[in-house]
């Protein structure tokens, strides 16, 4: 069972397994994480956040979380309770109407939580401010 479960692991990296993904999303990931994938683009005054989550229906919740470009204090963005068949592709695509100013970057990370309690935490995402041009995470 364990070559099974390594080579599944190892398709989920290949730029093929990321192409055919992105087949059949609305949002073209650049890249994918075993676990959670986050992307989080501002358009104007608000921030689009992406996100793919590895088997979605084993956690109960999901918390997404913003700080200011410096990383040091988070707090809650949203919170998502899990429901059996709503998301299909394990994909969600979330709206932050209320992201720190434009005038600096923000920092998004995922938190997922089970049933029986357990949190992981994924590493933070940045967004540009708004007249950070060069790193294409900005539309206008």
């Amino acid at each position: 069972m364990l070559p099974a479960y390594t080579a599944l692991y190892a398709q989920s990296f290949s730029p093929q397994y990321l192409a055919q993904l992105n087949k059949s999303l609305p949002h073209k990931f650049q890249s994918i994480n075993v676990g959670a994938t986050l992307e989080a683009v501002r358009e104007q005054e608000i921030v689009k956040l992406y996100l793919l989550v590895d088997d979605i229906e084993q956690y109960e919740q999901l918390l997404i979380e913003r700080s200011d470009e410096f990383g040091a204090n988070f707090s809650q963005c949203k919170l998502i309770s899990i429901e059996k068949g709503k998301y299909p592709n394990n994909y969600l695509e979330l709206t932050d109407r209320y992201p720190v100013s434009t005038k600096m970057s923000t920092m998004y990370r995922v938190k997922t939580i089970t049933s029986d309690g357990i949190i992981r935490m994924y590493p933070p995402v940045s967004v540009s401010k708004e007249d950070d041009k060069p790193t294409g995470l900005v539309r206008k």
